[in-house]
């Protein structure tokens, strides 16, 4: 106050809690928070439609890899169904509940306790039969007990793939590139041994407006649009689907 000293916890324009190791940290910028990078690569045999059959997030891009499928029908209301019974953060849920609508991934464990703060990515190549559809991606810590807990999220309707303003519906079959780049800001340290787990799905949610797939006006769409998406992911050398994590070293 007025001229008294500065608090301790005022030192630098920038405090943030790392979560996992429990600790106040400081900086003078979010930007400056981050000094690496670590970029993980999806790849698969064609089957990662489950969490106990999953593909992986590797260090590499992967020269060749069978692409991942998966099907979203809008009128199967089994997803909202289950997430009026489920703590969010720590359920494992979603991801164990898919109905065939989405795609796992996951890391190897990791060799040393790591500490994530900043914004991930996640740029995903992928093709379509309908002309619009939604898309949500999670991320998610694994830790060596089992236990999940969640880290940031990222949705996207797929007309708006390319400009937030300006619509452009998807030419079915076509296979294009998605950035993923709107993730809430988290800083974790993720724990020696634990792996980071990818949930990448369509997006059927009750606290959601519904897209019907048409790739009409969504806001006065109803069941009788509806279209079932049938969406392939692809992941080798061509189309290198990936996740980018900020690294403090």
């Amino acid at each position: 106050m007025k001229d008294g000293p500065k608090p301790e916890f005022l030192k630098k324009r920038v405090a943030y809690y790392v979560t996992g190791a429990d600790e106040w940290k400081y900086a003078d910028s979010l930007e400056s928070i981050a000094n690496g990078k670590r970029t993980l690569y999806l790849s698969s045999n064609g089957f990662a439609g489950e969490v106990f059959s999953s593909g992986s997030l590797v260090d590499a891009s992967v020269q060749s890899s069978q692409p991942d499928h998966f099907a979203y029908d809008p009128l199967d209301t089994r997803p909202g169904a289950l997430e009026s019974e489920v703590d969010g953060l720590v359920s494992q849920s979603d991801a164990l509940n898919l109905f065939g609508a989405g795609v796992v991934y996951h890391s190897d464990p990791f060799a040393e306790a790591t500490e994530v703060s900043g914004y991930v990515k996640f740029s995903v190549w992928l093709s379509m039969d309908v002309p619009d559809t939604d898309l949500g991606v999670s991320l998610y810590e694994i830790l060596p007990d089992g236990r999940s807990v969640a880290l940031t999220s990222d949705m996207k309707r797929a007309r708006y793939r390319e400009s937030l303003t300006e619509a452009k519906l998807v030419t079915p079959g076509k296979v294009e590139r998605y950035d993923f780049t709107g993730f809430t800001w988290f800083s974790r340290r993720i724990a020696k041994g634990s792996r980071l787990r990818i949930v990448f799905s369509a997006v059927n949610s009750p606290d959601v407006e519904k897209n019907y797939n048409s790739g009409g006006p969504v806001e006065s769409e109803t069941g009788r649009d509806a279209h079932t998406a049938h969406i392939t992911v692809y992941h080798e050398a061509e189309h290198p689907s990936s996740l980018e994590i900020p690294i403090v070293k």
